[in-house]
């Protein structure tokens, strides 16, 4: 076609080029988006004086400072605060916060801010977690300790002691449900054993797993199952401590690095040990989710990995390299700041990192 520019131009004509004007700008404009290096938006502070523990649960920040609790969105502003011990701890699970200072515990309501329960403890606390029904708080010593199931107006349901001579890993609550799992470590013997046990508050063991031939390092509820990651194998069972050895995955050289967080069948990131560790330069990326994996592997050395709903992000400095599971291809972006550690990412895709002597929250981008 033939365009005389000094003559005016025929409807069709014109229409035809703003046409193509237009894809070309569109074009340009995902170019741009897409590019590598791509600059991410600013980053907001958080209103924290230290780097002391902070948490992140749903779609909130939660943190310490000056004798209170704080609950923060993850554009940092104020959702409610309570009044704890300067020197507290606490966890935050989907169910609850609960805080603890030497013998003192305090459930509290993930949504208000308002303390349910204060259960009489007696010894010092090790650590607390809330679940749907229960929460349970581990007791010191470290060695031979008591394990304390109460509801969540802080009653005791239930008191398991059956711990000498072991050391109490982690525990938890199975999402949605009332049973309760620990994991124990037996270094007594030649060789370490760990053993997973489940409970129903008040009714004690409904089943247990001890496995001899490797070191069990993390525990998660997976599709109705158990399933436990070690440093050999990935073992699936079910809640009376029966394997589904169909279902065995061996991991012997990669290290489980990140779970995906608030679903039954979480995307699992494995990285080689020679990327892991001290060295954290990680490239290449096993992922397992349920029965099925695939392979990615990053354009930029990552000091942390981190997932959301499908959505992989690998932080680099003031790099990000972001991907989406199952495919294999992936994005670069500039962040605003150099980021040395990722505390979590919140439901709404926002990035809790620590910076220099600072926290703050980057908007994160979705592929």
């Amino acid at each position: 076609m033939n365009i005389d520019l000094t003559k005016p131009l025929g409807k069709l004509q014109g229409a035809l080029i703003a046409l193509l004007l237009a894809a070309v700008t569109f074009f340009v404009a995902l170019i741009i988006k897409h590019a590598p290096n791509a600059p991410l938006e600013s980053a907001v502070r958080l209103n924290t004086s230290g780097l002391g523990d902070v948490q992140v649960e749903g779609e909130n920040i939660y943190y310490i400072e000056a004798g209170s609790l704080h609950c923060v969105s993850s554009s940092g502003d104020f959702k409610w605060n309570v009044s704890v011990d300067k020197t507290s701890r606490f966890n935050v699970s989907s169910k609850g916060v609960a805080v603890w200072n030497g013998s003192r515990l305090r459930i509290v309501d993930i949504k208000t801010g308002v303390i349910r329960g204060t259960p009489s403890v007696n010894g010092d606390i090790l650590s607390a977690v809330v679940g749907d029904v229960y929460a349970a708080v581990v007791i010191a010593p470290e060695h031979n300790s008591t394990v304390l199931l109460t509801d969540l107006n802080g009653n005791v349901v239930d008191e398991l002691t059956d711990f000498k001579d072991v050391t109490v890993l982690d525990c938890g609550f199975f999402e949605g449900r009332e049973l309760f799992w620990i994991m124990t470590l037996d270094s007594t013997g030649s060789l370490p054993s760990c053993k997973i046990s489940t409970f129903k508050p008040g009714k004690r063991e409904t089943g247990s797993i001890t496995d001899m031939e490797q070191v069990i390092y993390k525990v998660m509820f997976r599709s109705n199952h158990i399933c436990a990651v070690g440093t050999d194998y990935m073992r699936v069972y079910d809640y009376t401590g029966a394997e589904q050895t169909a279902q065995r995955t061996m991991v012997y050289g990669w290290y489980l690095e990140h779970v995906e967080p608030g679903n039954e069948n979480p995307l699992m990131l494995f990285v080689p040990n020679a990327q892991a560790g001290e060295s954290m330069a990680i490239k290449d990326i096993r992922c397992i989710k349920g029965s099925e994996e695939r392979m990615l592997h990053f354009p930029v050395a990552c000091t942390q990995l981190c997932s959301y709903n499908g959505t992989i992000y690998g932080f680099a400095g003031n790099r990000l390299a972001v991907a989406n599971y199952p495919g294999t291809s992936s994005n670069v972006y500039a962040l605003p700041l150099n980021v040395n550690e990722v505390i979590g990412i919140t439901s709404d895709r926002t990035a809790a990192v620590v910076s220099g002597s600072s926290i703050y929250l980057i908007k994160l981008p979705a592929v």
